[in-house]
């Protein structure tokens, strides 16, 4: 039998210690315990509302090794970031706020500052108008001031200059909870074209907007939603000087005080309306090839009842397309023309007869001095006493154009040709049947071809499909809002 020595009992004792020693290690060194906690960033800085940042958070133990662990974030104003269960923030508003990490009692913070930074100017209104020398523009010049997202930005400082002549009032001015700022340009006394230039103060940000003391008929062309590239904003101002050559007379000034979205993309409308205000739109329809776009007039001005305000929208990929093929001047030139009523108002003041839409098989137009000038061009032999009106092609196309089997490459046609696409003396004094005064001597070299040319001779390559606007028309009555529907 074996009896323990005092010896025996050293070794036994100094085993248990070490053996409670063990244990306590393990309890207190448990690899999965997190004993700090760190985010990847302390101060962080956000430049555009809705811009994102992804935070990460690093959990050890007391080893000092990377462990898993279980996170919960909170954000101290909503209003300003929000983050989700993986640490990802959106900015939602302007100023600071803080973003807590926690786990096992372990929480770290960030600050998170909110402040948006200047990176694009567009314009709103006022591109394009004409008006008396010496005289103030009828429209203020309008910018909108964005960050990199395209939020708008309120307290930014704007400068106006007008460097050819004019002169702005005020010189500077500060954006609104909109991100908008505003001038008013005034024509020099000389004749001719005027500019203003819209800075971000203390950036290279600007814009540029192009008047002129053109005759008496004025289209002010405003562009809203995504900028459109300055080719595309040429022939747009291309088509406007080519339509006030032809009209020649000014129409009644009237007021307009309509909520955004009334015109298309409109803004909000609280401002004096002379002749026409076009909102032009650039964005996504339906991506390459479909419908191109869609113009036409929103509301007719009280006396004469001739378009006011109208709309020309465009899908962005089509306009590109007509852009790069050397064709987007007569297209914008043809919708220009469908916001003035070409095709839009016929039918309202009984110029539109046996419409193919309405269950006719012969449309055509029955103003006398389009009829007139189709005779003069060589129609007297294809039909006395009417203007063929398009009856293919469709709603849209039908009953709203000339008639391409007719006219061939004129530009009012429901089809844009390879190669010259001529304004005609007849498209000119149509619009003289519905009320504008006009000079045909404006118009492009033209002949009506024979209607029974042989097949294949048409040049198409575009059919402008479903371009006329559809939609509610209204009258502007005294008070500045709509008086009564005419559609």
């Amino acid at each position: 039998m074996r009896t323990n020595t005092p010896l025996h009992a050293a070794f036994a004792a100094l085993s248990l210690g070490l053996a409670l020693v063990a244990g306590c290690t393990s309890d207190t060194f448990e690899p999965g315990v997190p004993a700090s906690l760190t985010l990847s960033d302390s101060q962080v800085t956000l430049t555009s509302v809705g811009q994102n940042r992804l935070l990460s958070a690093t959990v050890k133990n007391q080893h000092d090794d990377p462990i898993e662990a279980s996170l919960t974030w909170s954000t101290s104003d909503p209003l300003i970031v929000v983050v989700n269960g993986d640490g990802l923030m959106s900015a939602t508003g302007v100023g600071t706020a803080v973003v807590t990490v926690s786990t096992g009692g372990l929480t770290d913070t960030a600050m998170v500052e909110v402040a948006q930074t200047p990176a694009h100017i567009v314009q709103l209104l006022g591109y394009g108008q004409s008006g008396p020398p010496s005289q103030a523009l009828p429209s203020p010049l309008t910018v909108r001031v964005t960050d990199a997202l395209n939020h708008p930005i309120e307290g930014v400082e704007v400068t106006f200059e007008a460097p050819d002549g004019g002169s702005v009032d005020p010189a500077t001015a500060v954006t609104d909870f909109f991100g908008q700022a505003a001038t008013t340009l005034t024509l020099g006394a000389a004749t001719g074209s005027y500019t203003a230039i819209a800075t971000v103060t203390g950036t290279p940000l600007n814009t540029t907007f192009s008047a002129s003391t053109g005759g008496p008929f004025s289209i002010e062309v405003v562009f809203v939603g995504d900028q459109p590239t300055p080719a595309q904003i040429q022939a747009f101002m291309d088509a406007k000087a080519r339509w006030e050559s032809i009209i020649q007379a000014d129409l009644p000034d009237d007021y307009a005080i309509l909520p955004a979205g009334s015109c298309g993309n409109s803004p909000d409308m609280d401002r004096p309306i002379d002749d026409l205000v076009i909102f032009a739109s650039v964005g996504f329809i339906d991506g390459p090839g479909g419908v191109l776009g869609q113009a036409g007039p929103c509301f007719l001005h009280s006396v004469g009842g001739l378009p006011a305000i109208g709309q020309m929208t465009f899908d962005g990929d089509d306009l590109n397309d007509l852009e790069a093929n050397g064709i987007l001047s007569p297209v914008i030139l043809h919708e220009m023309g469908h916001v003035l009523g070409y095709g839009t108002l016929w039918d309202g003041v009984g110029f539109l007869a046996d419409g193919v839409l309405t269950g006719g098989t012969d449309p055509h137009f029955t103003g006398p001095g389009a009829i007139a000038a189709f005779d003069a061009a060589g129609g007297a032999a294809y039909a006395n006493g009417k203007v063929p009106v398009e009856d293919q092609g469709g709603p849209g196309t039908a009953d709203a154009h000339w008639r391409e089997s007719v006219f061939d490459n004129e530009v009012m046609t429901g089809y844009i040709n390879l190669g010259a696409n001529p304004l005609s003396a007849i498209s000119i004094a149509s619009l003289g049947d519905l009320g504008y005064t006009v000079d045909p001597s404006q118009a492009d070299p033209y002949t009506v071809v024979n209607a029974l040319r042989a097949a294949g001779a048409n040049r198409v390559v575009l059919h402008l499909q479903n371009d006329v606007r559809v939609g509610r028309i209204g009258v502007l009555g005294r008070n500045g809002r709509v008086s009564r529907w005419v559609r």
